[in-house]
């Protein structure tokens, strides 16, 4: 299993030491473009089980730990509103990987376009190219990415009408996203119902949550749930999360709290960041499953991360609960969860800090550790966007040629803010300040220890830059 504090660390690095600043694009934040589900790739054979239900009446998984989220398709997503009255829909992005085997054409029966007499629209492309598909859907998906939606319709569309499942279902994403193309509710339905005749999990994620939503369809919860399972029972993160909301309210199949939580498992276990909020929610509360305040922790961490505002919140709550925890996200005198750029960098001149690279361009400041930071051999500022640019996260490194190194900078976390909320490992430590999250890792084959202080809704905005 792959550790969720290595992880943070590997990908903060990455942000920190890459040579791309702001406003000319996001090379050293592209190499993280692709996480998405490919997370469960490397996990544990215990990952691989739970991304793969394949019994009819799910059982409840205990969740494995989150890792830091990541962008899909190099594009951020904005912070959702917690609104648990109905499932929240399918991600409105393309699925990821190697494009499907052409499927046959959808059967006459499949819902259409819902204007009567209507049908889909050609858009302009050129001819069917006379690559491969998975080659078609490559470049298609680097379009995607890259925000040239035109390119990447005149791509998709000739492969969805000569019968490929994913273009069928990319193709409603664009236009049910309105992305190069006028929104057009219909024509995304038409494509959404096609992938999902086709057998495509996206496809009948999507035409599921059309369902359920009602949108350019009759409403029909039932048949939604009908079209969340079989995504779900083929390992489609989004689809899962939404059975198992549906499972949690009632909502078109009976309640049933033990399969909402299976699912949530699911999904979480793909880094599905609602799952995580509403898994870490019922860890927090005991419901259905032992409550569990550690387990509770490391999922809503993993979907605040991604932007989730309801595990923010319960952060923060569980934060509060703890006597003069949130006092302790200070550092050089100032509160670490509202300092911007300009005053972060007052404060460190005046303690006397030496700058390794402070410029505007890049997300990053380093620094020298020395005297200002004792033991220390480097720290980051890691900032995020906007006029402001308000701190997004600090790394600390210190050099550790040993565990016993690595343990002084716990025990030195631990002095300052007791008891790790979370371990994972003998040195993966997570402490919830609320507003800041608190981690020690020790990495044994880079000898390094580091101290890093996250702050969730500005963190996961640096992931677009």
């Amino acid at each position: 299993m792959t550790g969720f504090l290595r992880y943070a660390r590997r990908k903060a690095r990455i942000i920190i030491y890459g040579k791309t600043g702001r406003g000319t694009g996001g090379v050293c934040l592209l190499l993280m473009v692709g996480f998405g589900l490919a997370c469960a790739g490397g996990a544990s054979a215990a990952v691989q089980q739970i991304a793969r239900p394949q019994v009819q009446t799910p059982q409840v998984q205990t969740p494995l730990a989150p890792v830091p989220p990541q962008p899909v398709g190099g594009q951020t997503r904005a912070p959702q509103p917690p609104d648990y009255s109905v499932p929240a829909p399918a991600q409105p992005m393309p699925a990821l990987g190697g494009s499907s085997a052409p499927a046959a054409a959808a059967p006459d029966a499949a819902p259409a376009n819902p204007v009567p007499g209507s049908t889909p629209a050609a858009a302009t492309p050129g001819p069917l190219p006379t690559e491969s598909a998975e080659e078609r859907n490559r470049k298609a998906l680097a379009a995607y990415g890259r925000g040239e939606y035109h390119l990447a319709l005149q791509l998709w569309q000739p492969a969805a009408e000569a019968g490929d499942a994913q273009a069928m279902n990319n193709l409603g994403v664009l236009y049910d996203k309105g992305l190069g193309v006028e929104p057009d509710v219909g024509r995304a339905l038409h494509w959404y119902a096609k992938s999902a005749e086709a057998g495509h999990p996206s496809g009948m994620c999507n035409f599921g949550r059309m369902l359920e939503q009602g949108r350019g369809i009759p409403q029909d919860v039932e048949e939604a749930a009908r079209w969340f399972d079989l995504a779900a029972r083929k390992g489609q993160p989004e689809a899962q999360y939404n059975l198992g909301m549906l499972y949690e309210q009632g909502h078109g199949v009976g309640k049933d709290d033990a399969a909402a939580a299976a699912w949530y498992s699911r999904a979480a276990a793909a880094n599905q960041p609602n799952a995580l909020a509403r898994l870490g929610h019922f860890y927090r509360e005991g419901r259905v499953v032992k409550k569990n305040r550690e387990s509770a922790t490391l999922l809503l961490y993993g979907a605040a991360m991604q932007g989730n505002a309801a595990a923010m919140k319960e952060l923060e709550e569980m934060a509060d609960a703890s006597a003069g925890r949130t006092q302790n996200a200070v550092l050089f005198g100032l509160r670490l969860d509202g300092v911007d750029r300009a005053a972060m960098r007052t404060a460190l001149k005046q303690a006397g800090a030496v700058p390794e690279r402070e410029k505007d361009g890049y997300i990053c400041d380093v620094y020298k550790g020395g005297k200002l930071i004792p033991g220390a051999d480097q720290m980051a500022m890691c900032y995020g966007p906007g006029d402001r640019q308000p701190l997004a996260f600090v790394s600390i490194d210190y050099p550790a040629r040993d565990a016993s190194f690595g343990k002084r900078v716990r025990e030195m976390a631990e002095q300052r803010f007791g008891k790790p909320d979370a371990v994972e490992g003998e040195m993966s430590c997570l402490w919830n300040l609320g507003k800041v999250l608190v981690a020690v890792q020790y990495m044994p084959e880079k000898k390094i220890a580091s101290l890093m202080y996250m702050i969730p809704r500005v963190y996961y905005l640096t992931q677009g830059q």
